[in-house]
């Protein structure tokens, strides 16, 4: 709710679950404590998807990711990471393209 740059991916990431359909799962992570501030924000932004929330950053460690946001986690359908992307999207093409390229 408060990561400008977040905020300004997230319709780009929900534009890229519609066009990528069934092929792929996009989830959210907030990691903040606050909770309802985040959805209050996927509400106000008009995004639907998936959102955990990790205001102690578990999922954030037990990735070893960057103290970086936005950062994006494309995963293998076997369950490894495939690639870290800690960097923000400005668009659907633009994340298919680094998601492309990170299953490669």
């Amino acid at each position: 709710y408060w990561c400008g740059p977040c905020a300004d991916e997230l319709p780009a990431m929900a534009q890229y679950q519609r066009q990528a359909g069934d092929a792929v799962s996009v989830v959210t992570v907030h990691q903040d404590e606050n909770e309802t501030a985040a959805l209050l924000k996927l509400a106000e932004l008009g995004v639907r998807l998936p959102t955990l929330q990790d205001g102690r950053r578990s999922i954030a460690a037990a990735l070893n990711l960057p103290n970086v946001m936005p950062a994006t986690v494309v995963i293998r359908p076997d369950g490894s990471v495939a690639r870290v992307l800690p960097q923000p999207f400005a668009s659907a093409d633009e994340i298919a393209a680094a998601v492309d390229s990170a299953l490669r």
